[in-house]
């Protein structure tokens, strides 16, 4: 697999299809493997570029001081795309890659054409979320790490596909998990306005299992991005690339193509007006 030197790491990645270019940032704890429901729908006319950030897969793990940091990987993805001699791609991210893909969108307006920003969060949705990412934490400090695994399967026990693809793009140790779940959380709602693209924000119609709010979360976004969509998925969460498949495909392809979104009887659609 093909790998890019930027910013002082390693950034392993894959590639398939040829044409529009399009980013793709994986959820945390993944690898560019979770795309596996992607390549058919996209590689027929996009150029899939996937990468492994930092802290996950085959790239580096490292982190300056030792601390995880959101923006020390959008300057990563920043670099990487300078490297590729990509200035200008559609980017799609899911749950913390949605984060990614948002600030990356935030702090370098010119670099993104059409933007994707799914099962994501601009601040924690409330303050009981915040309570309960730490009590998560803690837990989690005292689980042996498979069983930690298992129990984030048990989200998605009605849904085997899902667990397959998580499973198999798993990609960090509990060390890293847990570096991951203390850094602070990267609050940007203030800077949403600051986005020039298009964006399409999709998300779960409401509360996920852990009682956070997915569909307060995606609206917050969408109302503070001046040119967006939302599309609310019904009966459906993080991440909605495995779980709602072919309507996330066909959403987004119709989206980059500048078509009329279709409509779907568990996906409620809202559009700005101009």
């Amino acid at each position: 697999m093909p790998k890019a030197v930027v910013n002082g790491m390693i950034m392993n990645y894959e590639r398939k299809g040829k044409g529009t270019p399009v980013l793709f940032l994986h959820g945390s704890g993944s690898s560019w493997r979770m795309w596996e429901p992607q390549f058919e729908a996209f590689s027929e006319r996009y150029s899939m570029i996937m990468p492994d950030y930092r802290g996950h897969g085959d790239s580096t793990k490292e982190f300056p001081e030792g601390k995880y940091d959101h923006y020390v990987i959008v300057e990563d993805l920043k670099c990487f795309l300078d490297e590729l001699r990509l200035n200008k791609v559609h980017v799609i991210g899911v749950s913390q890659g949605g984060q990614l893909a948002t600030l990356l969108a935030i702090r370098y307006p010119e670099y993104i054409d059409k933007l994707v920003i799914s099962n994501s969060y601009s601040e924690m949705p409330t303050a009981a979320a915040g309570w309960m990412l730490s009590i998560s934490n803690f837990i989690f400090s005292l689980l042996p790490y498979r069983t930690i695994v298992n129990l984030m399967m048990k989200f998605y026990k009605d849904d085997p596909y899902t667990q397959r693809i998580l499973r198999n793009s798993f990609s960090i140790d509990k060390k890293m998990l847990l570096a991951m779940k203390k850094a602070p959380f990267p609050t940007h709602t203030n800077e949403l306005h600051r986005i020039q693209s298009t964006a399409l924000v999709m998300g779960g119609e409401g509360k996920v299992m852990t009682g956070i709010d997915e569909g307060k979360g995606s609206r917050t976004i969408y109302d503070q991005i001046n040119h967006a969509i939302l599309a609310l998925f019904k009966d459906a969460y993080d991440p909605l690339s495995t779980m709602r498949k072919d309507i996330f495909n066909e959403m987004i392809i119709d989206f980059f193509e500048d078509r009329p979104l279709r409509t779907y009887n568990d996906v409620v659609v809202e559009r700005k007006q101009a």
